[in-house]
């Protein structure tokens, strides 16, 4: 029997433990993942359980219920809302059907009428689940897939500009709609260990799918071991609503397959024309993406940007993308392979050397992107020149671009972890300077810094070993505090005055945080004295 999960919210305690501990949900199919008291701390849960059905009060303190399910229905397509409500109010129930809302219940309810409606939310998810993977759907999809003609025009638009007038030929007898303002590309792979047969492979596209035509108009189609999803729109796409698509797909897949995807995702284009730049934009931020087990995508503008490609191996090309996470054993064994197969080419001398010079000057160009200066041998071209045309063997030369791409690695390495610190420290400052503005967030934050909120999140963890929530909850309580003990203001001011606005807000945030509310806070510190 398939387990769905729940998280309940109520502000009333003891309904709250009495939904929990007086219904057996185990045998109703359900899990109890998490309880909260107030639509706030119901969201704080939902990245970490991503829930199957949310079960609410609609009346609550800090963020009611509607307010709630406006929230999950926006951001979180595949959780369920129950709400309870004392108002007989058809404005409420009008609302809950535009938010998404699966079921609307007065109170008071019965044990049987919650059982039964238990049952038929079970009944739902397991139907929506079983339609994910029924085979008769599968094969339908498969049937119905993209003609080999339209799979060419499309692997075509995204590796050569094509002429206009073709393109646009080509795209009216293919009847095909690319009449959008604004493209932007997403190229996808899923995991091996997801790849059980091809109708479960299908199945997982077919779901990403779905979920970006949401946001966007999409075309699918395969490149080599590549999925792409082509979006287009009349504006430029919100890359926040495009990762939140993706993340909340990959929680799907994961959960019905066992099984990870892998996305990249490009800037944005205006023209047909900009498809192959934005498709190697895709590829090269999926190539980051693979080597990140604990993500779901990585963003084009996340990772330094690609450089103009030189009429060499594939091999110059990889050492550039795998030298700012490598380990030194890895970039040994990708030199030693370029090493081996420039062996097979047979030069003299004078060539070998000249071959290694442009090779030099073409990886020197990766540090040159992350702005390293550096007062090392190399970091001249005229002193590098010197050097590799004062070597007399092709051991010598093999040896010396191998430590130059070992420097270089490290110098480039230690760059980003200098630019880590750098953005970690950067967000405090903002949070130092605007702690006490209430609208100060995530987003508004990685709004002045230029970034995604995905990365900025995962590097401000790794940097400081917190969530940035929780640090600016912490700045804001510290300087509450303070005041509580230094002025005679009301609680009410000072919650206003560190960016809490409401009251009663302050007071549980406060409490929640310092296991005490202001006012005794305040007392026990004057009784100290």
């Amino acid at each position: 029997m398939r387990v769905f999960s729940i998280i309940l919210a109520d502000d009333e305690p003891n309904i709250l433990y009495g939904m929990q501990k007086g219904i057996d949900w185990e045998s109703l199919g359900f899990s109890v993942v998490g309880t909260a008291q107030n639509g706030k701390e119901v969201l704080d849960m939902m990245d970490e359980f991503h829930p199957d059905l949310v079960i609410s009060d609609i009346k609550m303190p800090f963020m009611d219920g509607l307010e709630l399910a406006k929230n999950i229905h926006e951001n979180y397509m595949n959780t369920k809302v129950i709400l309870f409500s004392g108002w007989d109010d058809f404005t409420y129930a009008r609302l809950a059907i535009s938010y998404g809302v699966s079921e609307y219940v007065m109170k008071p309810i019965d044990y049987e009428e919650m059982q039964r409606l238990l049952i038929k939310m079970y009944q739902e998810l397991e139907k929506e689940y079983n339609e994910k993977i029924n085979r008769v759907r599968l094969e339908n999809a498969y049937t119905q897939s993209l003609p080999l003609l339209r799979q060419q025009f499309f692997s075509r638009l995204m590796t050569e500009v094509m002429e206009e007038k073709e393109c646009r030929r080509q795209i009216k007898n293919l009847k095909l709609d690319l009449s959008d303002q604004v493209y932007s590309v997403i190229a996808v792979k899923v995991g091996k260990e997801g790849k059980k047969d091809i109708l479960s492979e299908l199945s997982m596209k077919e779901t990403l799918k779905e979920a970006l035509e949401k946001i966007a108009h999409v075309h699918e189609f395969g490149m080599g071991d590549k999925e792409v999803f082509l979006l287009g729109g009349s504006k430029r796409h919100e890359i926040g609503k495009i990762t939140r698509s993706i993340q909340e797909t990959a929680v799907m897949i994961q959960r019905i397959f066992g099984a990870r995807i892998s996305c990249g995702i490009s800037n944005s284009g205006e023209n047909l024309k900009d498809m192959p730049a934005l498709y190697a934009q895709a590829a090269e931020a999926l190539d980051y993406n693979l080597v990140l087990p604990e993500e779901s995508y990585t963003y084009y503008n996340d990772i330094m940007p690609q450089q103009e490609e030189e009429d060499w191996n594939s091999q110059v090309e990889m050492i550039g993308k795998s030298i700012t996470y490598c380990t030194e054993e890895e970039l040994k064994k990708q030199v030693g392979d370029l090493i081996a197969w420039l062996h097979k080419g047979h030069y003299n001398l004078n060539e070998y050397q000249i071959v290694i010079l442009e090779i030099s000057f073409s990886v020197a160009r990766f540090y040159k992107k992350y702005q390293i200066t550096s007062d090392a041998e190399f970091a001249g071209s005229k002193k590098m020149a010197v050097k590799i045309l004062s070597l007399s063997t092709g051991e010598e030369l093999d040896h010396w671009l191998l430590n130059y791409c070992l420097l270089i690695r490290s110098l480039i390495q230690k760059k980003q972890i200098d630019n880590n610190v750098v953005l970690a420290e950067n967000a405090m400052k903002i949070v130092e300077k605007k702690f006490r503005n209430p609208e100060l967030s995530v987003e508004s934050i990685c709004g002045e810094l230029h970034v995604s909120t995905s990365y900025f999140s995962k590097i401000f963890k790794q940097e400081t070993g917190g969530t940035f929530i929780n640090y600016l909850i912490s700045r804001r309580m510290e300087e509450a505090k303070k005041l509580l003990l230094q002025t005679d203001y009301k609680s009410q001011t000072i919650g206003a005055m560190v960016g809490y606005p409401e009251p009663n807000y302050f007071s549980y945030v406060f409490k929640k945080n310092c296991g005490i509310s202001p006012v005794k806070y305040r007392k026990s510190a004057q009784s100290d004295t």
